[in-house]
């Protein structure tokens, strides 16, 4: 198994950590990064010295998704799960599901324990770790932030942002609408802070003709048609009536839900799904679909169920669409929950950092108070919706102008506001585009691949000369290993003009 290079990083850290003495440690990497690659690493090369291992999953359904990636490598191992086919208590590696061990209770001789998903804290698998203090453990999780994780790891090991990963070209770079979104002004919550379920499916279902009408609008416009979709609803019922007027328009959208216990149901729903060319073409869920689910081929997420806390489960819900396919350019997301611009700031935060510690608790037990209408018009296109990150002054969807404020932007990678005013001249139109040079590459390469009609080869040189021109150095990387995005207008008109200049210069 040949490992990415933040891969091999990642297990160096880890080693590093066992040296100074931390026996349980947790991986953050974002979702889609390989975490469970990394994990088939560790235990195999721990049964290669033949010690027992555990890769504990979240739940019982991503059990035959970790063993089908097991299998793929050709890893042997056996499976803890009654009437499994693959139940063999004499293979050295086991992959399991924390419900089953809560039932059956975790193997004592064992020498590393993988726990998937490690934010979600089981009581069998929490008191088993306190226990045993002396089993080398490693937490998988793309979002470290439930409270009393550091009680259980001592260390966390972050090679990795989301950004570097999308700049890279291994996850896809997401675009977002701000859709009709459902009004809980008023709305009851629970004890935990979060909304009621009733509250939020009752005012769910009154929206659920504005997500099927978007979700037609923006795939028609951004695919040409359907494509692969993910819906996050806010409850069981609430999906259900999703499904029911999906399948009215003649699109094939099924649910996947615990609701029943039809365990092979939802199997084959989901093997369905896997399919390249699937009869399904979405998939709802409320929740179980949000964690660990494996899909790459999805090009579109839309969410239903709002969170006033939980940037976990936000993050955990992006992620979904972000993994990256060879025939995915961008991953659609379209929001009619809220939660993309409640939790705008400490996203993009996360995304640009990582984090480095295991106390963000309070990034899931803070209620984020609603954008304010200023803020919805800094944050949003004032023309078709569209989310922009920080340092857009286009829309790249429609091309609709943000108007300038005071001389603050928002930077990419920075979720704050900076004065621009001590750093460059305010008289140059060229400031905002170019002060990220990472995006400005990305949108470079979209140009030049248009320019070139797709000659990859071509459009690499003619993009390394043009971005050398601009800044007077060569580009961080390679064409090849960039994802494009759509070019802003004024990086539009500054290549043109760096052309039209260098045809005089060769004409002269």
């Amino acid at each position: 198994m040949s490992l990415r290079d933040y891969q091999d990083d990642a297990i160096k850290g880890l080693r590093a950590g066992i040296l100074d003495g931390h026996k349980h440690q947790v991986l953050s990497a974002p979702t889609g990064s390989g975490k469970t690659h990394i994990g088939m690493a560790l235990v195999q090369e721990a049964a290669a010295k033949r010690s027992r291992t555990a890769f504990i999953c979240d739940r019982i359904q991503l059990v035959d998704q970790t063993s089908a990636l097991f299998e793929q490598y050709g890893i042997n191992h056996g499976v803890i799960q009654a009437k499994h086919w693959r139940f063999d208590p004499s293979a050295l590696i086991q992959i399991c599901s924390a419900q089953t061990l809560s039932r059956r209770g975790i193997p004592e001789d064992l020498r590393l324990i993988i726990v998937d998903e490690c934010h979600t804290l089981y009581k069998t698998t929490v008191d088993f770790l306190k226990e045993h203090s002396e089993i080398i453990t490693v937490g998988l999780t793309a979002t470290p932030f439930t409270k009393g994780l550091g009680l259980i790891f001592s260390n966390v090991v972050n090679v990795t942002t989301t950004d570097k990963l999308i700049a890279l070209g291994w996850l896809s770079p997401l675009r977002a609408y701000a859709a009709r979104q459902m009004d809980m002004v008023g709305a009851a919550t629970k004890f935990d802070g979060e909304w009621k379920e009733e509250e939020m499916e009752k005012r769910g279902v009154e929206i659920i003709g504005d997500v099927v009408a978007t979700w037609k609008q923006k795939t028609l416009e951004h695919f040409s048609g359907p494509v692969k979709t993910l819906v996050f609803s806010a409850t069981v019922d609430h999906g259900t009536e999703i499904c029911r007027q999906f399948q009215e328009e003649g699109f094939n959208f099924q649910q996947i839900s615990y609701k029943g216990g039809n365990d092979k149901k939802r199997r084959d729903l989901i093997e369905e799904f896997r399919k390249p060319d699937s009869d399904i073409v979405g998939l709802v869920s409320c929740e179980v679909l949000a964690k660990g689910f494996d899909v790459p081929d999805v090009k579109c997420g839309i969410s239903c169920r709002p969170y006033r806390k939980s940037l976990s489960s936000h993050i955990q819900q992006i992620g979904r669409v972000m993994r990256q396919h060879v025939e995915k350019e961008f991953a659609l997301w379209l929001d009619h929950s809220g939660n993309f611009l409640r939790f705008y700031g400490d996203t993009g935060d996360f995304f640009a950092n990582g984090i480095d510690n295991l106390k963000g608790g309070k990034l899931d037990s803070s209620v984020r108070p609603e954008p304010t209408e200023k803020e919805r018009k800094q944050l949003l296109c004032g023309s078709c919706g569209f989310i922009l990150l920080p340092g857009m002054t286009n829309c790249p969807s429609c091309g609709w102008a943000r108007p300038k404020t005071n001389n603050v932007e928002h930077l990419a990678g920075d979720v704050h506001e900076i004065n621009l005013k001590s750093k460059v001249s305010e008289k140059s139109p060229l400031n905002d585009f170019l002060k990220d040079r990472d995006r400005a590459w990305r949108q470079i390469c979209e140009e030049s691949l248009r320019r070139k009609k797709g000659d990859v080869e071509t459009a690499s040189r003619f993009a390394a000369a043009q971005f050398k021109s601009i800044y007077g150095v060569w580009p961080p990387r390679k064409l090849e290993n960039t994802t494009p995005e759509p070019c802003n207008p004024m990086l539009y008109r500054k290549i043109k003009q760096l052309v039209i200049a260098y045809a005089k210069r060769r004409a002269a």
